[in-house]
């Protein structure tokens, strides 16, 4: 199960609609206040959902789209930056001759070597690349994965690097001087 950040409750059953919005538009406004850079991203049209699911040849999780309407790419996933609409059907085109790519997985972040991907069938988030294919499994369900990185952001122990994603803070630690 997972925790609301902000009282800390468990949730029972699966989020709904608004609350994979609200967590969406929580993701993107620390990136807006992390970066002058990210702010003013657009959301993505429903016409771009059509073409997506069409080149995908399945729809996607409900939870990517509302993410994808809010913030079309450009932020980040730790190292793996959030692909746009066009990026993810560029994308799942490319990986579509690789012995190792399986029809049913959307890249959502990352790139043709590494990225993680929804399982279409499953629901899972999963690590791809290009070497070993499907690797560990991530959140057994797409929306519990952006409520934990939502919550991970909000708890204040993650920084923002232009290029290189988001990265835990270093713990401040105070250095004893030993005397003589």
């Amino acid at each position: 199960m997972t925790t609301v950040a902000e009282e800390g409750n468990r949730r029972k059953g699966a989020a709904t609609e608004d609350e994979i919005r609200q967590c969406a538009l929580d993701i993107k406004s620390w990136f807006e206040r992390s970066s002058p850079a990210l702010k003013n991203i657009p959301g993505a049209e429903p016409s771009d959902f059509q073409r997506m699911d069409k080149a995908l040849e399945s729809s996607a999780p409900e939870a990517l789209e509302i993410l994808l309407s809010v913030v079309d790419g450009g932020i980040w996933f730790m190292e793996k930056k959030l692909l746009s609409v066009d990026k993810i059907i560029r994308l799942y085109g490319q990986l579509e001759s690789s012995k190792l790519w399986r029809p049913e997985l959307i890249p959502f972040c990352g790139d043709a070597s590494d990225m993680l991907v929804i399982d279409a069938l499953t629901g899972e988030v999963l690590e791809w690349d290009d070497q070993e294919g499907l690797g560990e499994l991530m959140a057994v369900s797409f929306s519990g994965y952006l409520e934990d990185y939502r919550n991970d952001l909000l708890e204040g122990n993650m920084d923002f690097l232009d290029e290189c994603g988001v990265v835990e803070k270093m713990a401040n630690r105070k250095m004893s001087k030993s005397k003589k």
